[in-house]
């Protein structure tokens, strides 16, 4: 199991996530990243069970704003 967790003060708006990964990831009306099904707010949160575009996202993202968790341990 994987935890996503995304930083949204930190995010710059570029849309990476959202291209990188359009399953999890969308700028939302505020012009910043939200991870889909999660409520919106400074730090958001989700598990889910595949995070292959997920890992690209979190790689390709300028300011490394999206954190991934793999058994609790950080891995990106």
């Amino acid at each position: 199991m994987y935890k996503i967790v995304l930083e949204r003060k930190m995010c710059t708006s570029c849309g990476t996530c959202e291209d990188t990964c359009p399953e999890f990831f969308e700028l939302v009306d505020d012009g910043f990243s939200h991870i889909k099904g999660s409520k919106i707010g400074d730090v958001e949160e989700i598990e889910i069970k595949d995070a292959d575009c997920v890992l690209d996202a979190a790689e390709t993202c300028p300011v490394m704003c999206i954190h991934v968790y793999e058994d609790g341990e950080e891995i990106l």
